[in-house]
């Protein structure tokens, strides 16, 4: 069997053993990326390693919010997708804006997103 490639990858200095030993949860959005397509699934989140294990839950359930990208988990396998913090966030950011911006780079990138 193949191992999953759930990795996290993080904002300029912010390395994985950070994240995870911080006593105030991680603030920002998550993306969720399909490895095969590039499609990415963009979530904003006031504990970044809650939405990591909760995502990874609602996938493995087949409950996810977005059921485009549940049917594409479920036909592919989680070796194909990866969950990350595609950016973090400070405590003065408006996650929503945030978000939108997000989204509208990976237009402009090209990059399809799910639903």
């Amino acid at each position: 069997m193949i191992a999953p490639h759930w990795c996290f990858s993080y904002d300029e200095e912010v390395n994985i053993d950070d994240i995870f030993s911080r006593s105030e949860p991680v603030r920002g959005i998550i993306a969720i990326k399909n490895l095969k397509t590039g499609k990415t699934f963009l979530k904003k989140t006031e504990d970044a390693v809650k939405s990591f294990r909760d995502e990874r839950f609602a996938l493995d359930l087949s409950m996810h919010e977005s059921r485009e990208l549940q049917n594409d988990y479920t036909t592919t396998g989680l070796e194909l997708f990866t969950i990350e913090l595609e950016k973090e966030a400070s405590p003065e950011d408006d996650l929503e804006k945030l978000l939108i911006e997000l989204k509208e780079n990976c237009k402009a990138k090209g990059i399809s997103l799910y639903s």
